[in-house]
């Protein structure tokens, strides 16, 4: 009660202090996605010739023998699929699988904040058991996670660090409740004077573990980068304190485990968001899954050398079923400091990874209290496999390269 206090009266003062405030979207009914969105016009992408070659580090043999036991959860998945909405009460619309437990979904998604740099700090924790995670350029070369768990729950999540203005957008898309480490006071007041300035968790120096009323610690309180939680404590705390907390409306992807027949083969993507931060993923056909292999040094932009991602709370590689590229507006709020904003309302394009294969499609997104769906030209809505789905956001002015079934991202602002 004391911290509560403390905070509202901190939040009070940034409100007076504040030199420029952004707008904060009103509140609106959330409309229900059908089977069709008619998209707007975008602009196209050109693919030129790529200037890079990528090496990369072995899988080490302890990584391939945990990717041989994986299980094929796909395997009495009705083919008719599920979604875009009507899902069953077992169904977890962000995945299009069932939870063992049900009342796992009866409850607000839990987004975390987690750091990827500097590279000491890597693995992260808890990350392969996120059913979304979102990646976007924060500034000055680096980029972040937003990562939702919501079928899952995991004891151990972080590092957490701060928050940026595109949050604000995927804490309202998903209605979730927000751990964050602090932020720039702006964003501060951006976020704790919204409607959902009550579903927000932020900074604490209490050693782990953490409890419903601190529910973020310091797994070393001698490093700033070690602020942690858990994901189900996270949730209790705002139950807790009379927040609600039941299930929300999060329709809108539509999933199937059949593959689309509209697709060419591609075995990798690299995303290059900085000088200092690229990454890549890597389709492995055994498990029909994608790896994730993390810039290991920085490069002039002519070469990249990888390593495997894992996860230090499961000791497994980092996969996805499927990765998506959001190509999106991009625009400065300041540039001496650098913040960004992205416009994730509307429709733009978008290229999706999964089974091996990629698709051109739009990514929509109708008011701001929606998820993002991914639509076909025609505005039916392109079927996800079924299973977690990572974004990465880059510039509306991307160049994209393709060969021999190998794509390259480039990021990119106006």
């Amino acid at each position: 009660m004391k911290q509560a206090i403390i905070l509202a009266i901190f939040t009070l003062f940034l409100v007076g202090c504040a030199a420029k405030e952004t707008p904060i979207p009103t509140e609106t009914p959330t409309s229900i996605p059908t089977e069709t969105i008619t998209p707007q016009a975008s602009a196209t992408h050109t693919v030129v010739p790529p200037t890079a070659t990528a090496t990369q580090k072995p899988v080490s043999s302890t990584a391939t023998q945990q990717l041989a036991e994986n299980t094929d959860p796909l395997a009495n998945y009705p083919d008719e699929g599920y979604g875009p909405v009507k899902f069953p009460d077992n169904i977890n619309p962000l995945t299009g699988l069932p939870v063992d437990d049900p009342t796992l979904l009866d409850r607000r998604p839990i987004a975390v904040k987690i750091s990827n740099e500097i590279r000491e700090i890597r693995p992260q924790w808890g990350l392969s058991l996120a059913d979304h995670v979102f990646e976007y350029y924060h500034e000055y070369g680096e980029v972040r996670y937003h990562a939702i768990f919501y079928g899952n729950d995991a004891s151990e999540v972080g590092p957490i660090r701060s928050a940026r203005f595109p949050d604000e957008q995927l804490v309202r898309a998903y209605k979730s409740v927000f751990a964050f480490a602090s932020a720039d006071y702006r964003v501060r007041v951006l976020l704790f004077n919204s409607d959902f300035g009550s579903r927000l968790a932020t900074i604490s120096d209490i050693p782990c573990p953490p409890t419903v009323e601190y529910p973020t610690c310091r797994i070393d309180p001698n490093q700033w980068n070690h602020l942690m939680t858990d994901t189900s404590i996270l949730s209790q705390h705002f139950t807790e304190n009379n927040v609600p907390n039941g299930r929300q409306y999060l329709d809108g992807l539509k999933f199937n485990k059949n593959t689309p027949s509209d697709g060419e083969i591609a075995n990798n993507l690299i995303v290059r968001y900085s000088k200092s931060h690229y990454h890549k993923w890597e389709y492995d056909p055994n498990v029909g899954r994608y790896q994730r292999y993390d810039d290991a040094s920085t490069d002039s932009g002519e070469g990249e050398t990888f390593e495997l991602l894992t996860d230090r709370y499961t000791d497994q590689p980092i996969m996805a079923d499927n990765i998506v590229v959001i190509f999106a507006p991009y625009s400065f709020y300041s540039r001496d400091p650098e913040m960004i904003n992205i416009d994730l309302v509307g429709f733009g394009k978008a290229v999706v990874f999964r089974d091996g294969q990629v698709f051109e499609v739009n990514w929509a997104r109708i008011t701001p209290e929606e998820i993002i769906s991914l639509t076909y030209e025609d505005g039916s809505r392109f079927p996800m496999k079924p299973g977690t789905i990572w974004f990465d956001i880059i510039g509306e002015t991307s160049p994209v390269t393709e060969q021999n079934s190998n794509w390259r991202f480039q990021f990119q602002t106006p």
